[in-house]
């Protein structure tokens, strides 16, 4: 999700939440899936059986690598925890822009979430480095 905290907030942040919810439940339930055959296959008295096999094993990997991706999606609208809460709250007494957005953020009625606490860290470090190599060019 990209966020540039020079405009406002998008109004629709949460848009694609519900899908990413929805993708991930149906992934792990082909992992549950995958498992319960392992364990089928284990506790049965049935003779090994590679088609059942090559089927748990397609049922529990394959879902679980795409969860990897579709988790990451989703791991950008976790609330912030109180040390992140308390960084972002030192970046908007540094920056005036920060502040802003936080600003219109809150005058949403929510709080802040991964996604923009991230993105404003990135905002910052970009301003103080842009600083860092104007000092170093005037020294030339």
């Amino acid at each position: 999700m990209k966020i540039d905290i020079t405009r406002e907030p998008p109004t629709d942040i949460f848009r694609d939440r519900r899908k990413y919810i929805l993708i991930s439940i149906v992934l792990l339930s082909l992992v549950v899936c995958g498992v319960l055959m392992m364990v089928y296959g284990i506790v049965s008295e049935m003779p090994q059986n590679d088609t059942l096999e090559r089927a748990a094993q397609a049922l529990l990997f394959a879902p679980a690598v795409i969860f990897v991706y579709f988790g990451g999606k989703l791991r950008a609208y976790i609330k912030l925890n109180p040390v992140q809460k308390k960084e972002l709250a030192e970046l908007c007494q540094k920056h005036a822009e920060i502040s802003a957005y936080c600003g219109l953020v809150a005058k949403e009625g929510r709080e802040p979430i991964l996604a923009e606490y991230d993105a404003c860290q990135d905002w910052a470090e970009d301003v103080g480095h842009k600083l860092q190599q104007a000092e170093k060019t005037k020294k030339r």
